[in-house]
């Protein structure tokens, strides 16, 4: 398994494709980590909120034997997450869970300074990279409050800036991508997309602009209301992106600005054959 500054290498060049498995117990979990492992997944994410009665010895169980580099998530019901027991429980739990040395931890920009400072110097001194992020349910914050929520993630020394916004408008759409543009030019990697159906072509377009890491689902689920396309569309969808180059595709930003129109097909899926041809 690559070392977290290795995969850290490896997203300047290229996206990766990170799979969130939703269980909650210890074998349940290792089950479909290994399916998402064997359907190509590049990492998983391990949602400690979904679990029920964690311990310490559950989150070092689930992070040792993990096949796949794992980002560890706690994410409380405000941020759109299942945890309920407290905000000091729950920053505790992503501290126990670093020590078991995961690939990379996230947590969120807008939680108290000083505790989010903690966790991120914590993760550090383990080399355990650092993921944080912004999620708004509700609406797109114009490209200026974008660009000023990623100004606020680089100032904490994280590693990746995760920023996730609800598009309701096409000017919503229009808004992300331009700022993916932007944020292309800078020293930080990041990744940013929109949720629920309006928001599904940015999960796609995104990582040709510059975006370092995708999430989608383990199985195609019409019921999904984050937008996520499945793992095996995904991973094709990637795989032909490789074999064209992605530094190649990504200099060719003025038709990616145009491809915002593309719908997905009716299966929930990538529609491949249409972004082949526009590339071509």
């Amino acid at each position: 398994m690559l070392s977290t500054k290795d995969i850290l290498s490896v997203m300047k060049e290229r996206p990766l494709i990170c799979t969130p498995i939703a269980a909650d117990n210890f074998d349940s979990y290792l089950n479909l980590l290994q399916s998402a492992k064997n359907m190509g997944s590049d990492i998983a994410e391990f949602r400690i909120d979904y679990f029920k009665n964690i311990t310490a010895e559950v989150l070092n169980n689930v992070i040792s034997e993990s096949e796949l580099p794992l980002i560890v998530t706690n994410r409380n019901r405000e941020d759109g997450g299942m945890f309920s027991s407290g905000e000091e429980v729950r920053l505790e739990l992503l501290e126990t869970a670093i020590e078991s040395k995961p690939s990379f931890v996230d947590i969120e920009v807008a939680i108290d300074r000083e505790k989010r400072d903690n966790i991120i110097q914590k993760a550090r001194i383990n080399d355990v990279g650092i993921i944080c992020s912004y999620h708004d349910f509700r609406h797109t914050p114009t490209p200026n409050e974008i660009f000023e929520i990623y100004s606020d993630i680089n100032e904490t020394g994280a590693n990746v800036a995760k920023m996730v916004f609800t598009p309701v408008t096409d000017k919503d759409i229009r808004n992300i991508l331009s700022v993916t543009e932007r944020f292309s030019n800078n020293e930080m990697l990041f990744t940013i997309f929109g949720m629920r159906q309006k928001g599904q072509i940015t999960r796609m377009l995104t990582p040709l602009l510059g975006a370092c890491l995708t999430y989608c689902s383990l199985y195609n689920n019409p019921n999904n209301n984050l937008g996520q396309a499945d793992l095996q569309s995904t991973r094709k969808y990637f795989d032909m992106m490789g074999t064209k180059g992605w530094s190649v595709i990504r200099n060719k930003r003025d038709m990616l600005m145009n491809l915002d129109q593309i719908e997905f097909n009716e299966d929930g899926s990538y529609p491949l054959s249409s972004i082949d041809l526009l590339l071509e």
